[in-house]
């Protein structure tokens, strides 16, 4: 059986072509961060969902 060996991620490769470690990464760019409109659907779709269930519930309770 082959000796364990601890997990070491793979070097991250620069524009040069050259190895460089994580603490020489700069900050990523927050300019393609998820923008806003990304939560208001998933409000939206929330909202949708629990609407749906308080409709099944009101008709199940009214027919039982």
């Amino acid at each position: 059986m082959p000796e364990e060996r601890p997990y070491v991620p793979m070097p991250v490769t620069g524009a040069g072509g050259r190895d460089m470690a994580q603490s020489e990464l700069r900050a990523p760019d927050l300019k393609y961060a998820r923008p806003m409109g990304a939560w208001v659907i998933v409000a939206a779709l929330f909202i949708v969902v629990v609407g749906l269930w308080a409709m099944v519930a009101a008709y199940f309770s009214m027919h039982a």
